[in-house]
């Protein structure tokens, strides 16, 4: 590690030489300038997926932490001495810039995103204190997040009686294994799970407030008053490539389509036998046990169904775990949830799980496979253009996950075992379109409430008047959720990411409803799709297979395919 970050520090200062003859570069200048650049980002991509991935697998490893540390030290350190790279090609004239566009379509498109994002640029040394301020601002206040919720540990009680271990002990529990109790087969268990895990962030919700409100601030600081972005939102809409007003379809559609869930957690209540659906009990599985998958078996059965889509998907899949690029064990101290990490073009990527058995579980090897086949798709291009945009993040691995329900569906012969397939499917769906727009809807109102000078307790006002429209008088929605928000990392670590999970769902139905229509004629559709990475904008990759992000009657057919297995649900 310690190479790679003298190499990095060692390149940027040639690379800031380049200054000195600016007015007299050539395309083949540009091109050159470009390859150094490359050979920097990838030197500081070793390092930091290095140090976090180390981070990850333990939170209280404090040279794990000093090496994150370093490592966005030196990014901060390497980005203000090729600083002026982008602010010298964001600054010519359209004209100026004809003769100096390299071939390579890469290079084209990283060159056009700079120029889109001049409007937003401030003079070299305000980008450099910002680029400093951010490893002591924002990504310290995030990582003071993660540690605090990380140290968070649980014993549970249910019904008056203490959960144990295999030794008779209390047993205790990190969050995520308290979060997967949510779906447990015992309503008794998931009630206690969400007021056992909710009540903790509630106790630190003070201190987990403030952080957010110090994080909101920070980015409102940066983005509207200094750059003059238009509103908190559309610096990520840039990044991500795509119109505020295709963010805007998209939210306004998940909006108008609460009903469809709505009308789910109806028919889930009646299937359930309950009166009326509660928000402890949206994620309860029909089966009055939960059915246990050992990790080999889930891994086989991944590889299983990618093959049945295509014999290369599976194979790029197969080659993570060949590779031994997984870790996949819950522990104390262990970060929560799950992640795939795509280092350079050239590196396999790793997984990051926390595998316990359940069904959900197997859909996460599958999402975070999908991932991992969309980098290997994608690196032909360079390091700079082969990341997907956040929108398009999601396109692969939600894909995995419809084609390992389609092979659960097609194999299940046993109608009550499909029935409670499909149920936990469109539960799942719930969860990453219609939950994940509202965390945005949420985001929307927090930053301008914050703005206006609001208090961790009103922020709980706006979630709570947020879940009232997301559920209706459907499903009735106990005190302690007033919280829930402080639980959600992304909008901590990535403001506004989460309606790139409504994007990628809704995205990947339409695609795979494409698929289930056209058959195997698709596949090479599909995976031209993904194999752009993210070389061209969102809208121009998909324009390829007909699609149209501006489009509201598109979204609204993502929707009309969760309508049909609602219906379908009924029937069974």
């Amino acid at each position: 590690m310690q190479e790679r970050l003298e190499a990095a520090k060692e390149k940027a200062v040639r690379f800031e030489k380049l200054r000195q003859r600016l007015d007299r570069f050539t395309v083949a200048d540009v091109s050159s300038a470009l390859k150094l650049y490359e050979s920097i980002v990838e030197d500081i991509s070793r390092t930091s997926a290095y140090s976090y991935m180390r981070y990850s697998a333990d939170t209280a490893d404090q040279k794990a932490k000093a090496a994150i540390d370093t490592a966005e030290d030196l990014r901060a350190e390497v980005d203000n001495r090729v600083l002026f790279f982008r602010l010298w090609w964001a600054g010519l004239e359209d004209s100026e810039t004809t003769d100096l566009i390299p071939a390579s379509t890469d290079y084209r498109y990283v060159l056009g995103l700079w120029r889109k994002l001049k409007p937003y640029t401030l003079e070299e040394k305000v980008e450099q204190a910002v680029n400093l301020k951010y490893v002591t601002g924002f990504s310290g206040w995030t990582h003071h997040y993660d540690k605090m919720v990380s140290d968070f540990s649980f014993t549970l009680k249910v019904r008056g009686r203490m959960l144990k271990d295999a030794a008779g002990k209390p047993k205790w529990m990190v969050v995520d294994e308290v979060a997967r109790l949510f779906a447990s087969p015992d309503p008794a268990t998931r009630e206690a799970a969400y007021k056992t895990l909710l009540g903790r962030y509630a106790e630190s919700g003070d201190v987990l407030g403030e952080v957010y409100r110090t994080i909101v601030r920070d980015w409102r600081n940066e983005n509207v008053k200094m750059r003059g972005y238009a509103t908190a939102i559309s610096p990520r809409n840039l990044e991500n490539d795509v119109p505020d007003a295709a963010v805007e379809t998209l939210l306004k559609a998940c909006r108008a389509n609460s009903q469809v869930f709505q009308d789910f957690f109806r028919l889930k209540a009646r299937m359930l036998g309950m009166k009326r659906m509660s928000r402890y009990h949206i994620y309860s599985p029909l089966a009055k046990k939960e059915k246990r998958v050992a990790y080999p078996d889930a891994v086989r059965t991944v590889f299983d169904a990618f093959g049945e889509f295509d014999a290369g998907f599976a194979r790029m899949t197969k080659r993570v775990f060949d590779q031994d690029h997984v870790d996949a064990s819950p522990r104390k101290g262990k970060r929560n949830g799950a992640y795939c990490m795509s280092v350079t073009p050239e590196i396999v990527p790793y997984l990051f799980l926390n595998y316990a058995g359940a069904t959900r579980d197997v859909y996460t090897i599958a999402h975070e496979s999908g991932h991992a086949v969309h980098s290997q798709l994608a690196a032909g291009h360079s390091i700079l253009t082969f990341q997907p945009p956040l929108v398009l993040a999601e396109t692969a691995s939600v894909f995995g996950e419809m084609i390992l329900f389609d092979k659960f569906m097609r194999e299940e012969k046993d109608a009550g075992l499909k029935r409670a397939v499909l149920l936990e499917k469109i539960s799942s769906m719930y969860a990453t379109i219609g939950r994940q727009a509202y965390f945005v809807v949420f985001e929307n109102q927090a930053h301008k409430a914050v703005s206006e000078g609001s208090t961790v307790s009103d922020l709980c006002n706006v979630y709570s008047s947020v879940l009232k429209e997301q559920f209706g008088d459907v499903v009735k929605v106990p005190e302690e959720f007033r919280w829930e928000w402080t639980y959600i990392p992304h909008i901590y670590h990535t403001p506004f990411y989460c309606y790139a999970y409504a994007f990628g769902n809704l995205l990947s139905l339409a695609l795979y409803d494409a698929y289930l229509k056209e058959g195997r004629s698709f596949v090479p559709k599909y995976l031209r799709v993904l194999s752009y990475g993210g070389s061209e904008s969102p809208g121009k990759i998909l324009d390829q297979v007909g699609i149209d992000i501006t489009s509201a009657g598109f979204w609204q057919s993502g929707f009309d395919v969760i309508r049909r297995m609602v219906d379908e649900l009924q029937k069974l």
